[in-house]
């Protein structure tokens, strides 16, 4: 089948590839990416392939959305990653492999998206109506979103680390090693993928732009179908509120996240869809991926209570939820009574459910997470439109007592807490809670105890940021200042 010897293409190049060919972006024989290349089915075969390469368990099929990074959120109890017991020893061999393999694979995967970017412009009239700028446009920003967490999790923290040496930033199919650059020039890059998709996918009339009736959740068929499952117009928004975020310009990233309120269609989840079996807020997702493995995922995961949230009684997970009421934690927490553990059920999406819902989806990007941005940005600025968005969002949960739960007139530093608070409950279990940890620089976080809610994790600023590779210290081209490089050891 083409599509799975395009998938194994760039897979096929690593493992070929000596140790100091670590970021050699290269073909092996060509038939195979000449075959593709000839017709328009061909190139959605390709980009197709990348959205499966995403949802593998190395990737956001569990590292990067339920697993690790939730697991160095703190967000599960007594997970054992290596010999550590998740205290932050990245030397440890057993959790180093997990670096690997997150780094190897994204960079595999970003081949792809460049073997498919090649040359594509030169073979526009092949695709029917606006299908070249909706195949391009989720091309560039798939390369943006994959390099943009890649930044996120082998760099520091960008704030006062702008000039320091990050990551190679690929965007050439060729044989060729790229150098390391700066965290700034990473960014750069991502933005200027995000505004080429954003060109793209406006002119290309994405369905997205106008209603969620557009959608067909059958897409087998339909390129067009299925546009949150993909790099749609609205998730090139959500990302760019996202990266904004992260490097500290809060101008844009309230653009953009309101952009996103304003504009988009998303809607509230209600609760009759919830109980219904809505386990991801289908009508707030910007974008998800569609993981046919999920349920054998969720079995090896949570339901042999290795990602639980808590030991013991269960009362720490409505001390994490705070409200009872609480979507978030009526539906998508659950007891396992006969093991005395409390664990996430959001992935527990069974067939006989709500059909409203597409099920196996693990979402990326969805509309609370702008809300929480939007209020963050504003914490000085205008705290009474921040109070308003933390209260629409809490209300829309299912919290309805006076307030909300939110009070009048908060400090910047309360409004901070309640988002702090929220994105945790907003984002459990999806890998989002580590990032917003490192990008304030957060001195603690949670930590597990059954008898006491206010328990933390004393955390130092190099837990958050992965080691590289050693064949990539020791082959890479990284300058020698970089703190990163072998020869400045």
């Amino acid at each position: 089948m083409k599509t799975t010897k395009y998938i194994f293409l760039a897979l096929a190049v690593l493992l070929t590839s000596s140790c100091s060919d670590w970021l050699d972006v290269q073909p092996t024989t060509e038939k195979d990416r000449e075959d593709l290349v000839t017709s328009a089915e061909g190139y959605k075969e390709m980009l197709y392939g990348t959205y499966i390469n995403l949802h593998d368990a190395k990737l956001y099929g569990n590292n990067l959305s339920y697993g690790l990074l939730e697991v160095l959120a703190r967000n599960y109890c007594n997970v054992n990653l290596g010999s550590s017991n998740n205290n932050y020893n990245f030397t440890d061999n057993k959790e180093r492999g997990y670096f690997d393999d997150i780094w190897s694979a994204m960079y595999n995967n970003i081949a792809n998206v460049n073997s498919l970017l090649l040359d594509i412009d030169g073979h526009k009239d092949a695709f029917a109506k606006n299908e070249y700028d909706l195949c391009a446009g989720e091309a560039y920003a798939e390369r943006a979103f994959m390099h943009f967490d890649l930044l996120r999790m082998f760099a520091p923290r960008y704030e006062g680390h702008e000039s320091d040496i990050a990551i190679p930033y690929v965007d050439k199919y060729e044989r060729a090693r790229y150098p390391h650059v700066s965290e700034k020039t990473v960014v750069t890059h991502v933005l200027s993928d995000l505004d080429k998709a954003d060109s793209l996918l406006r002119e290309g009339n994405d369905p997205l732009v106008g209603t969620l009736q557009t959608i067909t959740y059958n897409g087998k068929g339909n390129f067009t179908g299925n546009r949150q499952y993909r790099f749609n117009y609205w998730a090139v928004q959500a990302l760019k509120a996202r990266v904004y975020m992260y490097v500290g310009d809060k101008a844009n990233a309230l653009r953009y996240a309101t952009k996103v309120i304003n504009e988009s269609p998303f809607r509230w989840v209600t609760e009759s869809e919830v109980a219904g079996g809505d386990m991801v807020f289908q009508s707030e997702l910007i974008m998800g991926l569609e993981v046919p493995k999920l349920p054998d995922y969720y079995d090896a995961n949570f339901a042999n209570s290795k990602y639980t949230l808590t030991d013991g009684w269960g009362v720490y997970g409505l001390n994490v939820f705070g409200d009872a009421n609480d979507y978030r934690y009526l539906y998508l927490i659950g007891n396992d009574k006969n093991n005395n553990k409390v664990l996430s059920v959001k992935y527990k999406q069974d067939v006989g459910s709500s059909k409203v819902m597409k099920k196996q989806t693990i979402p990326l990007m969805r509309l609370g997470e702008m809300y929480l941005i939007a209020a963050e940005c504003q914490k000085e600025s205008n705290p009474a439109e921040a109070v308003r968005l933390l209260r629409t969002l809490r209300q829309h949960r299912g919290i309805l007592s006076e307030g909300q739960g939110i009070i009048d007139n908060p400090s910047a530093d309360q409004i901070q807490d309640y988002v702090r608070a929220e994105m945790r409950k907003e984002t459990y279990a999806e890998g989002q809670m580590w990032f917003y940890y490192k990008r304030v620089n957060s001195a603690t976080t949670p930590d597990y105890s059954p008898w006491w809610a206010g328990a933390t994790y004393s955390m130092k600023e190099s837990y958050y940021t992965f080691p590289l590779p050693e064949s990539e210290k020791e082959y890479g081209i990284i300058p020698s200042s970089s703190a990163y490089s072998s020869k400045s050891k």
